[in-house]
């Protein structure tokens, strides 16, 4: 897992006509390397057939009503629920940080955040091509809490994929994970291809008019 520079970055509000100072850019290449070494990173994910029933759809026993995520999934025939987590070691780099350090704290959050959106990104192309090798193509994967796939079905993420015992991964009350620095979504299964298959809606210049759009 390679963490993107760019990517801790644009966490961290930069933007591309700001200049980053030498002590910054120090504080980010400590941090990141920090990071590098402390992540443990894991993951579980599982197929399921979707089931139609007009514009609503259902798996694993969920069911979603017509809306941001059904638009995302039109036309696919098998969904993947994924869960991942870079481990408890980023959020340990952030508490120890926040006695001495709050500069640095602020950058492991950053760091951390950039961490786990790679690894997503890997094993988003590991469930690609296994696809592939299916005939099948995938769909911009697509998190509780978007649109209006509510935050809830973290519980249901939690009990199907048994995220405590096979990744480490626990939710609260308040559905947030534990470790911080994890992310579950689902993966449409389709027959035809969109060409956006791993980058996030936000970054495409199509997503106000994209029917497969999150956002």
């Amino acid at each position: 897992m390679e963490i993107n520079r760019r990517e801790v970055e644009r966490y961290l509000g930069y933007r591309g006509l700001t200049t980053i100072d030498e002590k910054m850019q120090s504080v980010i290449e400590d941090c990141i390397k920090d990071m590098e070494e402390a992540v443990t990173p894991r993951c579980i994910y599982k197929t399921f057939p979707i089931e139609w029933d007009g514009e609503s759809c259902r798996f694993a026993g969920i069911g979603v009503k017509p809306g941001n995520l059904t638009r995302n999934l039109k036309g696919c025939k098998e969904i993947v629920m994924l869960a991942v987590t870079v481990g408890p070691g980023a959020d340990r780099l952030v508490k120890r940080a926040e006695i001495r350090d709050m500069l640095k704290a602020y950058t492991y959050q950053a760091v951390g955040a950039a961490a786990v959106e790679a690894w997503c990104d890997e094993v988003n192309e590991r469930i690609r091509t296994e696809a592939a090798e299916r005939g099948l193509f995938t769909r911009p994967r697509f998190s509780p809490g978007y649109g209006d796939f509510p935050l809830e079905v973290q519980k249901d993420f939690e009990r199907i994929l048994e995220m405590p015992k096979s990744i480490g991964v626990s939710l609260s009350e308040s559905l947030l994970m534990t470790p911080t620095k994890s992310v579950t979504a689902v993966i449409g299964l389709s027959d035809t291809s969109t060409d956006c298959h791993r980058a996030g809606c936000e970054e495409c210049n199509m997503h106000e008019t994209c029917e497969y759009s999150r956002a």
